[in-house]
């Protein structure tokens, strides 16, 4: 399944105001033009990127008023905090304390009033009350980004490369940024199978299977507008989770040119049709077609697509030549596919 689009974002007065439980009395704290405070408290050691302005980031938070009373926390929803960055959607104090975070950093944010919710607070908010945010980012993406991948290995031979159309077996682990694991076809003992191209996965790992040969290793970071969407899948992945595939490429089957499901490997038959019709009584019934077509296929004259149904196949084929739909095919319906550009079955 891939992500057609975005949505446009929560009104900005949902993503504003964080629900809480229970009075607070105001604490006194930091001064009315006090600044923001930001302490990192565990950073990364490898930290490629950072959050900047228009970042759309997913974020785990535990709310306090400095005398440590708790107002709100995102792990008791069991859910991420899910916003974008720098775009007013959330208190200009987090707006500015998300800036420059890494991923799996956490840092506490103390925000004073004039960047949180002012005099008049809101909600359970105290007026001029200074709020304090102790943060984990889970993961970021921004809305431009396409996907990323990096090759840990490739063997000697890798000049066949993935094409549109090919037939691929191949194992994966998927996982979040953050590490926790999804999914695993080593763990299941059986390859993931796909036509590249033919929409059977997301569209980021599509694009991230291209041009890869056989034993090749690769790791594929999919941002959620080319992986599962905001959505994301229920019980298993994570609404607008960035996804991590570690992909080892098994086997490789040669597809087809674009728009043909069945190829003949050599010259045609002038006496193709004479051919399929064994008993020569002019006519060409399914069974008569499907038995020729796959005697060609086992000795090696002709190719069907891989990874596809080849009776469906060779029954649409079939269709295709009985053009007024009698079910049987005769030599005048009877046409190669350079006769008749329309139809791809021959």
């Amino acid at each position: 399944m891939a992500f057609r689009g975005w949505r446009p974002p929560p009104p900005p007065l949902l993503l504003l105001l964080l629900w809480v439980t229970g009075q607070a009395a105001p604490v006194a704290g930091l001064g009315s033009d006090a600044e923001l405070q930001i302490e990192r408290r565990f950073v990364p050691d490898e930290c490629p990127r950072t959050v900047r302005s228009g970042d759309f980031v997913r974020y785990h938070y535990v709310g306090t008023f400095p005398d440590g009373q708790k107002f709100d926390s995102s792990y008791s929803r069991n859910r991420t905090f899910d916003t974008y960055i720098g775009q007013g959607y959330v208190i200009p104090g987090m707006d500015e304390g998300l800036l420059g975070v890494c991923i799996g950093e956490k840092r506490r944010i103390v925000v004073p009033p004039h960047l949180g919710y002012g005099e008049e607070g809101r909600g359970n908010i105290p007026g001029s009350a200074v709020l304090v945010f102790d943060i984990h980012v889970i993961d970021f993406h921004n809305p431009s980004d396409s996907i990323s991948i990096t090759s840990h290995y490739k063997p000697p031979d890798c000049s066949v490369l993935s094409k549109k159309g090919d037939y691929l077996k191949y194992h994966y682990n998927a996982s979040l940024l953050d590490g926790t694991l999804l999914d695993s076809t080593w763990n299941l003992g059986k390859t993931y199978n796909i036509v590249l191209g033919s929409g059977q996965v997301v569209l980021g790992m599509d694009m991230g299977l291209r041009e890869m040969c056989v034993g090749e290793k690769r790791t594929v970071i999919i941002p959620p507008h080319l992986g599962y969407g905001e959505a994301g899948v229920d019980g298993e992945v994570p609404g607008s989770a960035v996804l991590v595939f570690d992909i080892e490429l098994l086997e490789l089957v040669a597809g087809l040119p674009e728009g043909y499901m069945f190829i003949w490997n050599g010259e045609v038959s002038p006496n193709l049709f004479e051919e399929i019709d064994k008993d020569g009584n002019g006519e060409v019934l399914l069974e008569e077609f499907s038995e020729y077509i796959h005697a060609q296929v086992a000795s090696g004259k002709g190719k069907l697509a891989p990874g596809f149904d080849a009776e469906l196949i060779v029954k649409n084929m079939f269709t295709n030549q009985d053009r007024n739909g009698d079910g049987k095919v005769t030599a005048e319906e009877f046409k190669l596919k350079d006769q008749e550009a329309k139809h791809d079955e021959l």
